[in-house]
């Protein structure tokens, strides 16, 4: 009896407990509402799943799971009130979703909506409806990149519970009023997050703006005019202020205390006009971990105050006038990963202070006047530096042997300086680009550039090297783009081997002034290859048969070589052919006909005879024609087209005749005409007076 008493409570339990079970996954998971389930399922057919666009990789047509035999509580992407089934969440975010959503989709129907997230779709250009405006609770509201056209609705204006609006887009293809940008600000007192990036607002921002609230506002590349309003500044919770790409807007930055100094973390002001320099205010933003001030017209020094951001981690001061010494101020950085200081006018040397700074990834300086010799020591702190740049400037004295050592260093640009004594010792073969050109480096090439096997780019051109180089040298580079060694002191050596060398991924070879003897064989393995630059060579002859195979070539310059023949031009991509001072003779051959897309075209200083060819004046895209010093003769075709962009056409010392052609006047964009020591028999023509930039 005691058992079967004993058994009658260990069932009633285990029901009590299924009981409560029951009744808590209810709450956790509630049925959802039939009217939402209903509504999401229309929505779900009025729009498709789309390859047009990939955003990124995690890309998920989440609407793939919604059916209706599973309650809509546990799609993807659906968030449910546990109390009530209603659905108060909708994240298709990154959905690969297209389609148009139309003023009376179902989706205005799920009034209980306080979060909608539909970024990173492609709604085809359709508009954002008007009825957006009927989800009255929502909170959040994320419609970034999307691919929406046409003007923004004042009805999200009306969403007074917004605590978060993202409409960015790409390029300017969404418009939002004066009026809605006003209703925003003044309707939306909760608003904490702004997000309106490339939306064409085209107007001023409202001038008395008092959203207590608002933490992150992102009005970058907005063409927002006019002066930017002071409040913005007193905004007290303000944490990322983004107004960058807004040419037309005019801004002061406070000269005093601001009341966001103790919140701000993120400053983007660049391209923008900022009126005089850097006031010493900045330093009471103690809490800045970026800012960027590039193309803003500053002038002036950096002031000593920018010691106190301490918390930076991204600096971009570029694209200015500022000048005077670079500050040691820096050296308080301890955190900053990046820093651009390039294209302004600092003078004096390098501060070694920066090159303490242990976090360090990007210091660009180039471009400014700086002067003197690097700091000698051992760069042990600059160990997660990635790319330096200091190119542009006066800097001197030989390349210091730490700089070569760098284990993360990718990007290292020295060009256009000081530079003297050996190519140093390369340590890292982490080096993917190397700018050593226009110096006065000296001596042979190491042995050691040949372990650089992942250089993207190399140049080493303008500089006092001497030995001779080849194919082979940089044969292991197999992610080799860009060769540059032209006016080096280099000569290129070139045997038998070289057309089998392989640099597969080479695109430009530039060997001006290398004697080279021969063309590079090795060019015609690349498929990608598309400009050859030999100028002031010892090349004789003609170009070889298999030179043709090089399909893809869009830039040519043989200029100041011993050329004799130009049989055949195969190259229907070609942008830039420079021939000029060679032996060149006889007639053009007719291939030239079929180079329509050329920009630039140069024969001068040949020998070159007959007729022009018609084709030559009539190629849209030409903008150079320089055949002077031949011996071409005949008249000059009337062919000129309209709207032709010729800026330089250069015909003198041949043996042209006849009549000026008229159709010149359409050449408005021309600069220079040079038809002297011809046999033009003509008048002056007075229609020449209407092109203005004629000089």
């Amino acid at each position: 009896m005691e058992r079967i008493v004993f058994m009658s409570l260990i069932i009633s339990l285990f029901l009590f407990l299924h009981a409560v079970e029951m009744v808590s996954f209810a709450f956790v998971h509630p049925l959802c509402s039939s009217h939402d389930s209903l509504a999401l399922l229309h929505f779900k057919h009025s729009l498709s799943v789309t390859q047009t666009v990939h955003y990124r990789e995690s890309s998920v047509p989440k609407m793939a799971s919604w059916n209706s035999s599973m309650d809509c509580c546990r799609w993807k992407g659906v968030t449910c009130d546990i109390f009530t089934g209603h659905v108060i969440g909708l994240d298709l975010s990154n959905s690969i979703l297209g389609g148009t959503i139309h003023p009376n989709s179902s989706l205005f129907q799920l009034h209980h909506l306080q979060t909608l997230d539909l970024s990173y779709n492609y709604f085809s250009g359709s508009h954002i409806p008007p009825s957006i405006g009927q989800l009255v609770n929502l909170a959040h509201l994320k419609l970034s990149y999307c691919y929406f056209r046409g003007r923004i609705p004042l009805e999200i204006s009306h969403l007074s519970n917004l605590v978060s609006l993202a409409l960015s887009v790409v390029g300017y293809d969404v418009q939002l009023s004066r009026e809605g940008f006003n209703m925003l600000f003044h309707n939306l007192t909760k608003l904490e997050v702004l997000s309106l990036s490339n939306v064409n607002i085209s107007s001023s921002i409202p001038m008395n703006i008092s959203s207590s609230s608002l933490r992150y506002l992102d009005l970058e590349y907005n063409k927002l005019q006019g002066d930017l309003p002071n409040s913005i500044f007193l905004l007290p919770n303000l944490e990322a202020l983004r107004l960058s790409h807004n040419t037309d807007l005019t801004v002061s930055i406070p000269k005093f205390n601001w009341s966001s100094s103790h919140s701000l973390r993120e400053l983007e002001l660049s391209s923008t006009n900022i009126s005089g320099g850097l006031p010493t205010s900045l330093g009471t933003l103690k809490a800045l971990k970026l800012m960027k001030l590039s193309g803003c017209n500053l002038l002036g020094h950096i002031p000593e105050s920018i010691r106190n951001l301490s918390q930076i981690t991204q600096l971009d001061l570029s694209d200015n006038h500022l000048d005077g010494e670079i500050p040691d101020a820096f050296s308080n950085f301890q955190k900053l990963t990046s820093l651009s200081l390039e294209n302004n006018a600092f003078i004096g040397p390098s501060p070694a202070s920066l090159f303490n700074l242990t976090k360090l990834e990007y210091l660009s300086l180039r471009n400014n006047l700086l002067s003197g010799p690097l700091p000698p020591f051992t760069a042990i702190r600059l160990q997660n530096l990635e790319r330096l740049y200091l190119s542009q400037n006066s800097l001197n004295g030989s390349i210091p042997s730490w700089m070569n050592s760098l284990p993360t260093l990718s990007q290292l640009s020295l060009g256009t300086n000081h530079f003297s004594g050996p190519l140093p010792e390369f340590k890292t073969n982490s080096l993917e680009w190397l700018d050593l050109s226009e110096n006065q480096l000296n001596g042979s090439i190491p042995q050691s550039l040949r372990d650089l096997v992942n250089l993207n780019i190399l140049t080493l051109g303008h500089n006092n090297l001497s030995g001779e180089v080849g194919a082979e040298m940089f044969s292991s580079m197999k992610y080799l783009e860009y060769l540059d060694l032209s006016h080096s002191g280099l000569s290129w050596s070139s045997n038998k081997d070289d057309i089998n060398t392989t640099l597969p991924r080479l695109e430009y070879l530039g060997l001006g002034s290398c004697r080279v003897k021969d063309f590079p064989g090795f060019v015609l393995n690349s498929k990608f290859f598309w400009a050859l630059d030999l100028p002031e060579n010892e090349i004789h002859g003609e170009f070889p048969k298999w030179f043709g195979g090089v399909s893809k070539l869009q830039s040519l310059n043989l200029s100041h070589n011993y050329l004799t023949s130009l049989d055949h031009l195969p190259w229907e991509t070609m942008v830039v052919l420079d021939l000029q001072s060679n032996s060149l003779t006889g007639p053009l051959p007719s291939s030239l006909c079929r180079l329509s897309k050329l920009h630039l075209i140069n024969l001068s200083y040949n020998n070159l005879s007959a007729e022009i060819p018609n084709c030559l004046f009539s190629f849209v895209q030409l903008t150079v024609l320089d055949l002077r010093a031949n011996n071409f003769y005949g008249p000059l075709p009337n062919k000129f087209p309209e709207n032709s962009v010729l800026i330089h056409i250069s015909l003198s010392k041949n043996q042209l005749e006849g009549p000026i052609p008229t159709s010149l006047v359409n050449c408005t964009l021309l600069q220079l005409l040079d038809l002297g020591n011809n046999k033009f028999r003509d008048t002056f023509p007075t229609w020449l007076e209407t092109l203005d930039a004629l000089a």
